[in-house]
């Protein structure tokens, strides 16, 4: 009786060990945010991933051969906007509040996470959401530093443009399907979203191959063994 009291004993020792190691460890995570230099690398795999899911059908074999990204990144911020008034716009218009899984910072949960690496769900941390707000009401230029399985080019979005039966003029946009003859359209990204710990992303996307034809789609995105993995799509647009 003696011995199964000092086992059990040593088995609630061992939990509060666990649990006071994994506490720590958050502790230590959420006074060292990631570096620039940690937010890009991961940016440019998301990218990958993103392209990887966009080009790929079902049957595995992808119906393009070259691909062609707009070289500034995917923003809802206008020229003469300004940035609170867009990030109320955006967490308006994406609803994103509504996947989130409160209350994320209790200290089950947050155990939960770091020991699952999150759920394969939709549900989102709120500094996921956060994070993805402002930048997606931030300027630039894209990366060109992901990797792409097809050749691809960066182009500038205004220099082309879509079912045109004559453009005079040298200096006028070139038409899409005569430049780019392997693309299927026009490929955009928005800049991504992360949690704290780079393991939870969101990013936006837009298709664009006619005047009348293209989605912009928001997707999530978990590092799983150490890639990142879609784990979910919704389509905000589709003409």
């Amino acid at each position: 009786m003696r011995t199964l009291r000092i086992r059990g004993w040593l088995l609630i020792a061992g939990c509060l060990a666990v649990t006071a190691v994994v506490y720590c460890t958050i502790r230590l995570r959420s006074r060292a945010p990631a570096s620039p230099q940690a937010v890009s690398s991961a940016e440019d795999e998301v990218y990958e991933a993103v392209v990887r899911e966009m080009i790929t059908p079902s049957h595995g074999q992808a119906d393009t051969t070259q691909l062609v990204f707009d070289d500034a990144v995917l923003t809802d911020l206008a020229p003469e906007a300004v940035k609170k008034s867009c990030e109320e716009s955006v967490r308006k218009r994406l609803r994103l509040e509504g996947n989130t899984t409160p209350p994320y910072n209790s200290l089950a949960d947050r155990v939960y996470r770091v020991l699952t690496r999150g759920s394969d769900d939709g549900s989102l941390r709120a500094d996921t959401i956060q994070d993805f707000i402002e930048k997606s009401c931030t300027g630039g230029r894209l990366s060109t530093a992901f990797h792409t399985d097809l050749p691809r080019v960066f182009i500038g979005r205004d220099s082309i443009d879509f079912d045109m039966v004559h453009h005079k003029g040298e200096n006028g946009p070139k038409d899409f399907r005569q430049t780019f003859p392997g693309a299927s359209g026009i490929v955009s990204l928005s800049h991504v979203g992360f949690d704290p710990d780079l393991h939870e992303a969101i990013v936006s996307s837009s298709f664009v191959c006619g005047l009348l034809c293209g989605d912009g789609r928001r997707l999530i995105l978990r590092k799983k063994r150490g890639k990142w993995v879609v784990v979910e799509g919704l389509v905000v647009w589709i003409s």
